[in-house]
């Protein structure tokens, strides 16, 4: 009986990483299944990744616009004019994708004034505006103030400081509406309010009159005190905009074929040391939050393959873009399979060292030390369980979060990087994103090309979706489960439409020479 008791130990710990569910499954069925699950999961993806590019074409289009007001192609507006209109842009875009990104908080709760009327879109949007209209304002003038100060000095623009003190001037607007969305929050809804109440209620039972005042006063809301709390998040925009600053600057178009080659490659390394890191801050610091885990991931990778998918359509050639897509392919479909078996074989390894460690606690092999020991048989196996289900539920969530969002950023990258060339790709004041031969072409072949990145486009999104698909069955049958990414849609929805209009915002700002 003992012996039997400990084989269960050992199985069970194995069945939890293996198990599909409680029936049993031939291959054949099991693999409809994954083929179904995997057909649901990709339509999903596919879906709010399609809205998102028609979202970065859309920015794309308004920036490429210039002064809509002068009623004249931006092809033909000065480099002054143009510079103005491109920070403008740059700050109502982002402006856009902030107010977005707050809505689904105020969606979510019951106003006071109106208790059993659930808030919509355009309810929250307007008192969005209402409150935020103010730190609106100080934005765009403090971005008209930066347009003209870049005109009259010539250095700034050449070292791209119009975009590095364009993203500080942005930062106004966000750290303004994260107030106004707390003072919303609140004084206007009822979760607010009552959770309000409960921290006075409960700072009056522990402190005295002159302290309470002390800290009321502390928290009541600051600008300044937001905008120093929302630096990091300037930084991190700043940086990503010198990863484009690097790329423009370096000119690989002009060095040939190799050096695109090498190029690709090594963004491919730098995405994988980037969630090869960001893997290890999750698990060091025990993030178990799916929505972290997401935007780690994601945003990196969007930036990154869209510079490299840049880098291919200004190739001029459909034959090294269709060998680039297809290399690219098939190095995802390599590593995300030795991901997978890796991910499996760690979890494996551990569920047979947390069995060995059952097995220590069993009566058989537990006669005389379990006296001596402090940690009573009855508790010590659950304690080693519990251990073991945390890690391999966070384990398992960062790699689902990875494999999801890696696809949503591939998508968008793909998206991103075709409208940024179909807009400039004859553009005077983008002479980086400008064929070779683009001088020599007519505005008919221009079209012409423009029809054909069109035709290019699709077929790079039937590749991406074929490999996916083949991807997520192969995973599925290995043992990773996407259950977990299934109620994210919403989130990732917005999270990528925000990513692939920033990186429109940041490509057009920082290419415009």
């Amino acid at each position: 009986m003992f012996s039997s008791v400990r084989v269960a130990s050992v199985t069970q710990f194995r069945d939890v990483v293996t198990r599909v569910g409680d029936e049993v499954y031939s291959s054949q069925q099991l693999l409809q299944v994954h083929g179904a699950t995997a057909e649901k999961t990709q339509l999903l993806v596919v879906r709010n990744a399609l809205a998102c590019v028609v979202c970065a074409v859309a920015t794309n289009g308004c920036f490429y616009a210039g002064n809509i007001f002068s009623c004249r192609s931006s092809t033909k507006q000065t480099r002054p004019e143009f510079l103005l209109a491109t920070l403008l842009w740059s700050s109502l875009s982002f402006s856009a994708i902030m107010l977005v990104a707050h809505l689904p908080s105020l969606m979510t709760q019951r106003f006071l004034k109106f208790p059993d009327y659930r808030p919509g879109v355009w309810f929250c949007m307007k008192k969005l505006m209402k409150g935020s209209s103010p730190y609106f304002i100080a934005t765009l003038g403090t971005m008209v103030c930066l347009g003209l100060l870049v005109q009259h000095i010539p250095l700034l623009i050449q070292f791209k400081l119009h975009f590095y003190l364009g993203d500080f001037c942005n930062l106004i607007f966000t750290a303004g509406i994260t107030l106004t969305v707390r003072r919303i929050y609140y004084k206007e809804t009822q979760q607010g309010r009552d959770r309000s109440l409960a921290l006075k209620r409960q700072i009056t039972s522990h402190l005295a009159p002159q302290a309470i005042a002390r800290v009321k006063k502390f928290r009541t809301p600051s600008f300044w005190r937001e905008y120093r709390k929302k630096l990091p998040d300037a930084v991190l925009v700043a940086l990503a905009g010198a990863y484009v600053h690097a790329v423009s600057s370096f000119r690989i178009l002009d060095r040939g074929e190799m050096a695109i080659a090498v190029f690709a490659l090594s963004g491919i390394i730098f995405k994988l040391a980037i969630q090869e890191a960001a893997k290890r801050y999750i698990v060091n610091k025990g993030v178990r939050s799916i929505h972290t885990m997401c935007v780690l991931v994601g945003v990196p990778t969007v930036l990154i393959n869209t510079q490299t998918r840049i880098v291919l359509l200004g190739t001029q050639t459909n034959t090294l873009l269709v060998t680039g897509t297809f290399g690219m392919a098939l190095a995802e479909v390599c590593l995300r399979a030795g991901k997978a078996v890796y991910i499996v074989w760690t979890i494996r390894r551990r569920a047979k060292v947390h069995g060995q460690q059952y097995e220590q606690f069993t009566p058989a092999s537990t006669t005389s030390k379990s006296r001596k020991s402090s940690v009573s048989p009855s508790f010590a196996p659950p304690i080693v369980k519990l251990e073991f289900e945390t890690w391999r539920r966070q384990v398992l969530s960062y790699h689902t979060a990875e494999l999801t969002a890696d696809m949503y950023a591939e998508y968008i990258a793909i998206g991103c990087s075709q409208s940024i060339m179909f807009w400039y790709v004859s553009h005077p004041f983008y002479p980086a994103l400008r064929l070779k031969a683009g001088a020599n072409l007519s505005e008919r072949g221009i079209a012409r090309w423009r029809i054909n990145q069109i035709a290019m486009l699709a077929f790079q999104f039937v590749v991406v979706v074929i490999v996916d698909y083949i991807c997520v069955v192969m995973e599925m049958v290995i043992g990773i489960e996407f259950n977990r990414v299934k109620g994210l849609s919403a989130f990732l929805g917005v999270l990528f439409m925000a990513m692939a209009v920033l990186t429109i915002n940041i490509s057009a700002t920082v290419y415009l020479p």
